[in-house]
């Protein structure tokens, strides 16, 4: 029996050593990478299609050159000299439009070794990041400083991904922060308006807006906006629950999420406010549909425009609550570039939000919800809201062009729903002077498309190259970052460096 034992302990010894020496080659193994690309001589799309986002107009037999990261020249295709040493593109048939940009993005700590590049490969050249960290060396959430340095590689043709134009603190919801992460500082919780000023001069400088979430409450919220408008700083995120929407639209550059219109347009919103400070908030999203006032939406419009508040709905997002158990969503052909520790994350949010609430009536009512909230995206719209498109989504690029299917759904027109993805968000920052259309004098950012996207929103898709930051990524280079980024999702060592991070630096959590 003794040497029974012993032999066990000596198998289950070796065994460890074996496991924990996979783990370390894993962690140690260079992951599959993509090259940026670096085009140094002069790019000349000759004979193309420009779609101009701002007039609405497609632009026939026009040429195009770029140089030094520029737009040189735009103009008739039959006036324009070629320089000689040029890479030449035969843009006949194709449509050549501005890149795209993703209004609420979430780039984790681990999302270059996974799938960052695929903003790259759909097009889309800038994001607005919705969270930073709490903490330094936060395993899974990136800090300010990380954001920064990506940009920076981005710009200098070292890293195959966005700029992130805008970095928003961690978000902000007040008292019970502190039992979900620890050793974060006291004023995390916000639990008064001198702990919310203290939040604001803590992120001071480090990002370009405080992320306001549902529990922070009036007093901490009143007192953010404050503080936040003494330093400078932009303040956005959620419509928090004991706020109205009216007054969020007052004090914030931008509310995200189409949810808040409901929850804010029938006989019992006033009601629900108030329940927040006694703990007894609740989501009937029922009563909701069947007591939607329209006037009271219509209201919320109008403030919103009157104080040039800009409208983010993620509309992927209430799309999973209301399909989750779905083909639709859990056979879409866009998880093929997630990693199985992501989507177990991600299905983990899912599977809560239908368990909950399993009933057939009550999978309708999500169902209704997430259409309501698509037609009232189109009622703002009409209302002259400026609408962003943000995906809020788990697979980065390729979702921005799903979420600008939703908008269309929601009644904006193809042009309409591409002027949320380019020149909005361009205007949001002040920088559509350098982004967001094709014109001579802006960034050489561009999409060559296949298919006109006036005709159809989905030809967005219909992608023959990406020209980003004046690098020609024609199609065998957007092959192979989708190539490589499906394989990361498939790689066992990339589950090993993701698990070090968190045992090196554990969040807490």
């Amino acid at each position: 029996m003794i040497r029974i034992l012993k032999q066990a302990t000596l198998y289950l010894l070796v065994f460890i050593l074996l496991l924990s020496a996979l783990f370390a080659i894993g962690v140690l193994l260079p992951p599959a990478t993509v090259e940026a690309v670096k085009t140094n001589a002069p790019i000349a799309i000759i004979n193309t299609s420009v779609v101009d986002v701002a007039g609405g107009v497609i632009l026939p037999n026009q040429t195009v050159i770029i140089e030094r990261k520029k737009i040189r020249i735009v103009g008739a295709a039959n006036n324009v000299a070629i320089p000689e040493n040029a890479i030449r593109i035969n843009g006949a048939n194709q449509f050549l439009m501005p890149s795209l940009w993703d209004m609420h993005t979430h780039i984790f700590k681990v999302t270059p070794l996974l799938d960052l590049p695929l903003y790259i490969g759909y097009g889309v050249t800038n994001v607005r990041d919705m969270a930073s960290c709490p903490k330094a060396d936060d395993p899974f959430a990136a800090c300010p400083e990380d954001f920064k340095r990506w940009t920076h590689q981005a710009n200098n043709d070292e890293l195959v991904g966005p700029r992130v134009q805008g970095i928003s603190s961690w978000h902000l919801n007040g008292p019970g922060i502190h039992d979900q992460i620890k050793g974060l500082p006291e004023f995390f919780g916000t639990a008064n308006e001198q702990q919310a000023r203290e939040f604001v001069r803590y992120y001071s400088g480090k990002v370009d807006a405080i992320k306001v979430y549902n529990y922070i409450s009036r007093e901490a919220y009143f007192a953010l906006v404050d503080e936040a408008k003494k330093v400078g700083i932009d303040v956005v995120g959620h419509r928090p629950l004991a706020i109205s929407a009216i007054e969020a639209a007052q004090h914030q550059k931008s509310i995200e999420h189409a949810r808040f219109i409901l929850h804010e347009s029938f006989a019992g919103s006033a009601a629900l406010r108030e329940s927040v400070a006694k703990g007894l908030w609740s989501e009937d999203r029922r009563r909701m549909l069947d007591e939607h006032e329209p006037q009271m939406a219509t209201a919320i419009f109008s403030a919103m425009k009157n104080s040039g508040t800009w409208y983010v709905p993620t509309h992927l997002t209430r799309r999973v609550d209301a399909y989750g158990d779905e083909a639709l969503i859990l056979e879409d052909p866009i998880l093929r570039y997630l990693h199985p520790l992501m989507k177990w994350q991600w299905l983990e949010d899912v599977n809560k939000v239908i368990s909950e609430e399993p009933s057939p009536e009550a999978r309708k009512t999500y169902r209704d919800f997430y259409h309501k909230g698509l037609e009232l995206t189109g009622a703002a719209h009409r209302a002259e809201v400026k609408v962003l498109v943000g995906t809020d989504y788990i697979v980065a690029g390729i979702t921005v062009h799903n979420e600008l299917e939703q908008l269309v759904m929601a009644g904006l027109s193809p042009v309409d729903a591409l002027r949320a993805a380019t020149i909005l968000p361009a205007e949001y920052f002040g920088l559509q002077k350098e982004y967001g259309s094709v014109a001579a004098g802006m960034n050489a950012d561009l999409i060559l498309l296949n298919k006109n996207p006036f005709e159809d929103i989905r030809n967005t898709q219909s992608i023959e190259a990406v020209i980003f930051n004046g690098n020609l990524y024609d199609r065998n280079k957007l092959d192979e970052i989708s190539d490589t980024v499906e394989s990361r999702a498939k790689s066992w060592s990339i589950a090993c460096k993701i698990l070090w991070e968190f045992i090196k630096n554990p969040a807490g959590y």
